[in-house]
């Protein structure tokens, strides 16, 4: 391994994180080995693009195989179309007050577009965090109640535990509302028909497919399925334009932490209202602690995949709801690593 060049050191890492998924497949869906064959090719396809992508971008890498993030920025940003004088100021950044005040200060909440998502996801990078370190079991326990940070801290939620509230009836309401309203559970067989969904494909899955028919020159009715009504079909051409834009330079991996980060945040929330038991939280919050770490190696990285997974899942609603909604997750990660818990806790390079 230790005469590996970086490039192929990369991929291997990517070959690790696809098998580790298959095992999760695998897993999940033992009585069903056809389910598993389809969800594991899909992988291996997902793969080969990845492979494809990774090696388009190793001509902006340095000698020792680096890909700097600012030179990572500006690719996509010329991909997309900006030409120099609109790079420059786009990577630029002026003094003030925050991270998210200088980033998202310049920018027209109408005219928010995919080079501004790149922008905010490459101004995350000026955020300082400790050096990944090994952890202990409690630090494991630690870092997997972290994981739901970026909702956490936009709910005003506990971060020192499973519970997510005080325990009292009123917040075990309010709980059972947000599973209720915003993702459709109201049970425990519902809840983990969600955890499933997440953890296993998600808008992961959703972006892989938009990919694969953008590489065989698709367009987006290929994914319309009869089930869909109008506003369907709405939500599915905006994100395949948004996957579109980003084909060649971003991958399906990118998505991963927003689909697991929601699946920890789910897991949580499963708990305080019931509809599974505490060993059962710790369990699937084990699951998703190893997803993010065979996919992660910071929190910038998790939260840069965070954010971006929403944009996904938010460009449907147009430039200034998305707007709203980067420069909201934006102000969660600079307080988690400047002032928050993820400033005191590295990301974990392993267990001890």
């Amino acid at each position: 391994m230790t005469d590996m060049d970086p490039l192929q050191m990369q991929i291997e890492m990517l070959k690790a994180q696809v098998e580790t998924q298959k095992n999760m497949y695998r897993q999940m869906y033992a009585s069903d080995p056809a389910v598993v064959e389809q969800f594991c090719a899909q992988l291996d396809q997902s793969l080969q693009m990845q492979i494809q992508m990774i090696t388009q971008m190793s001509g902006i890498a340095d000698s020792s195989g680096y890909v700097d993030p600012d030179a990572q920025a500006r690719a996509v940003l010329e991909q997309l179309g900006y030409n120099d004088e609109e790079v420059e100021r786009a990577m630029g950044c002026d003094d003030g007050t925050s991270l998210t005040e200088e980033t998202m200060g310049s920018i027209e909440p109408d005219q928010f577009g995919y080079g501004d998502i790149i922008n905010v996801l490459s101004a995350l990078t000026q955020l300082q965090e400790l050096q990944p370190a090994p952890v202990d079991d409690a630090g494991m326990r630690r870092f997997k109640i972290l994981l739901t940070g970026i909702i956490s801290t936009l709910n005003d939620h506990l971060t020192d535990g499973l519970d997510v509230e005080p325990r009292n009836q009123d917040n075990v309401d309010m709980v059972r509302s947000i599973l209720e309203q915003y993702w459709g559970v109201e049970d425990r067989d519902g809840l983990i028909d969600t955890l499933r969904y997440l953890i296993t494909g998600g808008h992961s899955k959703d972006y892989m497919e938009a990919l694969e028919v953008i590489s065989a020159s698709g367009s987006a009715a290929d994914l319309h399925t009869e089930d869909m009504d109008e506003d369907d079909i709405a939500v599915c051409d905006s994100r395949f334009e948004f996957t579109r834009a980003y084909a060649g330079q971003i991958g399906p991996m990118m998505l991963r932490g927003w689909d697991l980060g929601r699946a920890a945040n789910v897991t949580r929330w499963g708990y305080f209202v019931g509809y599974i038991s505490e060993q059962e939280a710790w369990d699937i919050l084990d699951q998703i602690a190893d997803g993010c770490l065979s996919a992660f190696d910071s929190w910038t990285s998790y939260a840069q995949s965070y954010i971006f997974g929403s944009m996904y899942w938010k460009c449907p609603f147009g430039p200034e709801a998305c707007y709203e909604n980067a420069a909201g997750l934006m102000f969660a990660v600079e307080y988690l690593l400047t002032e928050g818990p993820w400033k005191d806790f590295a990301w974990p390079s392993g267990r001890v």
